[in-house]
C-alpha cells in the first residue's frame, strides 16, 4: 500500500468551524464557503464524473424533512446514487474515486432495514418497495473500469454501509485490490463503537476492514483539480459532502437533504413543505433520522448550498444533489420531488493502466 495522500485542506472554512458558538459559527462559515468556493473554482474543472443509480428504496416520511410534509404514506421512496470521480490530485496523478459505492444488498443487514423485511416479508420488500437499478461492479464494467482502476472510496456517512466486501476483512476477499477509504476520523471512530441511537443504522462489523486501507481526514479535504470532500457534520458528527467543480457549475452531493427543494423550500410543491419553513424561518429543511447534531446540519446544508451555488439549468434551485434522492412512486403519494435537476455528469471516465499494473 503506498503512502498517505498528499491532500491539501480547503481554505477559510478550518477557522470557520472553530467558531464555538453556533449562531457565529454559522455566519463565519457563509462567508468561508463563498471565499472557498471561488478559490475552489479558479484551479479548473474535474477530469470527469459519472452519477449512476444503485437502488430505490423505503425510508420514513417522518425523518425525509423532519416531519415538514403532509401525507398518508409512511414512506418516501429514495433513490441511492454512487458517483464515479476521476481527478488529477497534487503530484499531477489522475485518480479514481468512488462516492458511495454502496453494496445494498449488505445494507440489508443494518438493524433498521432488517426489522423492515422481517415486518413486510421478502416478496413486498424485493419486488414493491425496492427497484435494484445497478451494481457498483456491473456500472464500473459499463464504463470501462475495472476493480484495479479504484484508487478510494468514500462515503457521505456509514450508515449502511458494510465495508468488508470492497475493502477486506471478515474473511472477505477485497474486490477492489487498491483502494483505500477516505472518511472523517470522527465517523470512523463513531462507526466502530456506536451510540445505541446511531447503532439501528449501522451494519454490524461493516467497518471491520484492515487498517492500513483506511486514511482518515481531519476537517474539508481539497482532493486535487475540481474535486472535494466538505465537512458537513451534523446528520452524522463525521458527515462529509462531495463538492466537483465542471466549466459550468459546481455540483454537491450530500445526504443531508432528500431533495433539492430542501435547500430552497419556499419553492417546494410538496404539501407542508413551504408552510413549515416560512413558520420555522428556516432556509433548509433538514434530513431528520438521526440528526446526531441538528445545529451543526442546518449550518452544514447552508456551507452546501452557497459552495454550490445555482444550477445552470434552473438558476431558481441550488445544485445540491441527495446522494439518496426523493423519487416519485405510487406507494408514496404527494412526494413527488418539485423539480429533479440532471445528475452530476461531465469529462469522459477511463481507465489507468498505470493503476492495473500495479495492482
Amino acid at each position: 500500500m503506498s503512502q498517505s495522500p498528499a491532500f491539501r485542506p480547503l481554505p477559510f472554512l478550518v477557522e470557520a468551524h472553530a467558531e464555538p458558538l453556533p449562531g457565529p459559527r454559522l455566519q463565519k462559515l457563509r462567508r468561508a464557503a463563498l471565499l472557498a468556493r471561488e478559490r475552489f473554482v479558479h484551479e479548473g474543472p474535474v477530469a470527469a464524473v459519472a452519477t449512476c443509480e444503485l437502488v430505490t428504496f423505503p425510508y420514513p416520511a417522518l425523518f425525509a424533512f423532519s416531519g415538514a410534509s403532509l401525507s398518508p404514506a409512511p414512506y418516501v421512496m429514495l433513490t441511492h446514487r454512487m458517483q464515479v470521480v476521476q481527478f488529477v490530485d497534487p503530484e499531477g496523478v489522475r485518480r479514481t474515486l468512488l462516492f458511495n459505492p454502496t453494496d445494498y444488498e449488505r445494507s440489508q443487514t443494518a438493524p433498521f432495514y432488517h426489522s423492515l423485511r422481517e415486518r413486510y416479508g421478502t416478496f413486498v420488500s424485493d419486488k414493491l418497495m425496492s427497484t435494484r437499478r445497478g451494481t457498483v461492479r456491473s456500472h464500473l464494467a459499463s464504463l470501462g473500469l475495472t476493480p484495479a482502476d479504484v484508487d478510494y472510496v468514500a462515503f457521505d456517512h456509514l450508515h449502511l454501509q458494510d465495508l468488508r466486501g470492497w475493502l477486506g476483512g471478515g474473511g472477505a476477499t477485497a474486490y477492489f485490490p487498491r483502494a483505500r477509504l477516505l472518511v472523517q476520523r470522527e465517523e470512523w471512530d463513531s462507526v466502530k463503537e456506536p451510540h445505541p441511537l446511531q447503532s439501528v443504522w449501522c451494519v454490524p462489523g461493516g467497518a471491520d476492514v484492515p487498517e492500513e486501507r483506511v486514511v482518515r481526514l481531519e476537517g474539508d479535504t481539497w482532493l486535487g483539480v475540481g474535486a472535494a470532500l466538505l465537512f458537513t457534520p451534523g446528520h452524522t458528527r463525521g458527515n462529509m459532502s462531495l463538492a466537483v467543480a465542471t466549466s459550468r457549475e459546481v455540483f454537491v452531493t450530500s445526504e443531508n437533504g432528500v431533495a433539492t427543494e430542501s435547500y430552497t423550500p419556499l419553492l417546494s410543491a410538496i404539501p407542508g413543505v413551504r408552510r413549515f419553513a416560512e413558520q420555522m424561518g428556516w432556509e433548509v429543511v433538514l434530513n431528520g433520522n438521526t440528526r446526531e447534531d441538528s445545529l451543526a446540519q442546518y449550518s452544514s446544508m447552508v456551507v452546501e448550498k452557497l459552495f454550490a451555488g445555482p444550477s445552470a439549468v434552473e438558476r431558481s434551485f441550488i445544485n445540491c444533489h441527495p446522494s439518496s434522492v426523493l423519487t416519485s412512486h405510487l406507494l408514496a403519494p404527494g412526494f413527488a420531488p418539485t423539480i429533479v435537476l440532471p445528475a452530476p455528469n461531465f469529462g469522459d471516465v477511463r481507465p489507468t493502466p498505470a493503476n492495473r499494473r500495479a495492482a
